[in-house]
């Protein structure tokens, strides 16, 4: 007892588009970052890749901000950015981790038999990276292989019998290097603005529930009543308890909650958007009413009980009756034994035989 009782890209851009949670929004920093790193290791800028892509660092394997394309991406373009600035070995590192998601992978396939070429001495690896910019140009027309296009800057020494068709190859690469790039910056441009959408959503939101918190926290200002502000919801608690015993309301708490009750009819108290949302030029709030108990010996120590509920019901009754609220306005329910507005001592027991509420700003209604 207590107290007496997947796609062509299309797809993504509009997966992107719907993203309103930290995860969502996580994982597009993260594509945006990737599709940045991409332009600039098309474009030669080899060390702003390699800071981009710092970004994306410890993806060993998808989780809860990045799937596995994010992942493979991330490492292809990781091992060969390494493989153009003459770093081999963790070249080879990062294509090794791509194997260990995705055994059979072509690009690290494919980069990991020329590493092994350039290790036997059938294949010279010639760098051209100097203060961070690569000379793409200059190197397509030596027959080179572009990033994006399967490798990365390598001399073709034609003493492993391919030469030819390497060559050719690294000029039809290097045909459409500049259509590849136009599109990837499209895209990073996509996922910028998206992103950037985002934040502002989500900055404008912020804004207007710290402006309905502050209206609440001036509005319900009044004597024996404490204003709890938190990061969503202002707690009103009541410096002395409600409730002398069981569910019999004391004067004291009845005449503060009427009054609350009319004051919150300003505020468009409610569960969502309706007649009263306008009231008294309202801001528009949910009023959740909790109703709390103090565990007694051989009672249940945890859990809720029926008068802590009581409590929130005959709460409720005195906030609607001087007012225009109803009582399906209110949501009731009954807190944990544990989880009274003060420390669960004896001497803090008549304080916590009481009710708390909890006024939440209404989400403003979606946009047709």
């Amino acid at each position: 007892m207590t107290d007496g009782t997947d796609g062509d890209g299309t797809d993504e851009m509009a997966d992107v588009a719907d993203a309103t949670d930290p995860a969502r929004a996580r994982a597009l920093s993260l594509q945006l970052a990737l599709s940045r790193a991409h332009s600039a290791a098309r474009a030669g800028d080899l060390d702003l890749a390699a800071r981009l892509l710092d970004e994306l660092d410890g993806l060993d394997g998808p989780d809860a901000f990045s799937d596995r394309a994010t992942v493979l991406a991330a490492l292809n373009l990781r091992a060969k950015v390494h493989a153009q600035r003459g770093e081999l070995t963790e070249a080879d590192a990062c294509w090794s981790r791509v194997e260990a998601i995705a055994p059979g992978d072509p690009d690290a396939a494919a980069g990991r038999r020329t590493l092994a070429k350039i290790a036997a001495g059938r294949r010279h690896a010639r760098p051209v990276v100097h203060t961070g910019r690569v000379a793409v140009v200059a190197a397509a027309l030596a027959g080179a292989v572009l990033i994006g296009g399967g490798g990365w800057l390598l001399a073709n020494g034609g003493d492993d019998g391919d030469g030819d068709r390497q060559s050719s190859d690294s000029v039809a690469e290097a045909d459409t290097g500049s259509e590849r790039l136009r599109e990837e910056s499209r895209r990073a441009d996509a996922l910028r603005e998206r992103l950037e959408a985002l934040e502002a959503g989500d900055t404008a939101a912020a804004a207007r529930r710290d402006s309905t918190l502050d209206a609440v926290e001036k509005r319900l200002a009044m004597p024996g009543v404490e204003i709890r502000r938190h990061a969503d919801d202002v707690q009103l608690v009541f410096s002395t308890g409600v409730f002398p015993y069981d569910s019999v309301i004391g004067p004291q708490g009845a005449s503060a909650l009427t009054e609350i009750g009319r004051r919150l009819a300003g505020l468009g108290s409610g569960p969502g958007p309706g007649p009263g949302a306008g009231a008294g030029g309202g801001t528009g709030v949910e009023t959740t009413v909790v109703g709390h108990s103090v565990a007694v010996p051989g009672g249940a120590p945890s859990g809720g009980s029926v008068v802590a509920l009581n409590r929130a019901r005959v709460a409720a009754l005195y906030l609607a009756q001087d007012s225009d609220l109803r009582l399906t306005d209110f949501r009731l329910v009954s807190a944990d034994q544990r989880r009274g507005p003060f420390p669960a001592t004896e001497a803090n027991a008549p304080r916590n035989r009481t009710v708390t509420l909890l006024i939440t700003p209404k989400e403003p209604p979606p946009a047709s």
